[in-house]
């Protein structure tokens, strides 16, 4: 058995270097001694039978567009993942496009699959910078850069409660229900907040009955967690937090 991570449409989604969070899935896995598949799903392709983790990453409106029919073809596989007990992850236009409505900048409104509690109006302002973040795995930073106000919905919990940041904004931070996340970090956020990495690669490992195949992770996993200390640690600093 492996653990399965389905990364949907990395060419139309994946323009804040995104692609990170499924590259620090696959890496940690391997120096845990975790087998794990990922597979690209790109538009008209067929999925995967299961998932154990499904990952979306951010793109302008126009790569919105492009997907969103094919959204819709496979939504139905991804709310039996859901109920199923996968975990997401959805970045900034990911989680828009993964919530229960999204709202255009015309007014339109699009009907979305409602994997993660939450609406998306979309504005002509854009949140850009620097973020520190208290989570329930303890700080996070990331870098933000959306132009959306998005409301929780269902009495959902913020992912993360900004403390600093660049720019002017709300002092909640995306939504977490069970093992589902959308965020508007990016940073990557896997890479830069490695716990992160690892909660989502426990919880799948449990779901699919994978089991490591080494006594003790890899020598490497410390000097990449502490790489990641140091970035959050800079981050920090140019905030003065």
């Amino acid at each position: 058995m492996s653990i399965i991570v389905v990364h949907l449409y990395p060419r139309e989604l994946g323009i804040n270097g995104d692609v990170g969070n499924v590259v620090a899935l696959r890496k940690r896995a391997e120096w845990r001694g975790l087998a794990l598949e990922v597979h690209d799903h790109e538009i008209g392709a067929e999925l995967p039978a299961s998932a154990h983790i499904v990952h979306i990453g951010s793109g302008p409106v126009s790569g919105q567009e492009a997907v969103r029919d094919d959204l819709t073809r496979i939504t139905p596989a991804l709310r039996a993942w859901s109920d199923a007990g996968a975990a997401f992850l959805a970045i900034a236009g990911g989680w828009q496009l993964l919530g229960e409505e999204l709202v255009g900048l015309d007014g339109a409104v699009v009907d979305g699959p409602g994997i993660l509690p939450s609406r998306a109006t979309l504005t002509t302002e854009r949140w850009v910078g620097e973020v520190v973040a208290d989570s329930q795995l303890g700080e996070i930073a990331g870098f933000e850069n959306h132009g959306a106000v998005t409301e929780l919905t269902g009495g959902a919990q913020p992912f993360a409660r900004v403390t600093h940041r660049s720019a002017h904004g709300p002092a909640d931070e995306g939504v977490i229900v069970g093992h589902r996340v959308g965020t508007n970090l990016h940073g990557p956020l896997l890479p830069m907040n490695p716990v992160w990495a690892d909660w989502f690669l426990d919880a799948a490992a449990e779901s699919a009955g994978v089991t490591p195949s080494v006594t003790a992770p890899a020598p490497v996993l410390g000097i990449v967690d502490e790489r990641a200390a140091k970035s959050r640690d800079a981050v920090r600093g140019r905030l003065g937090a």
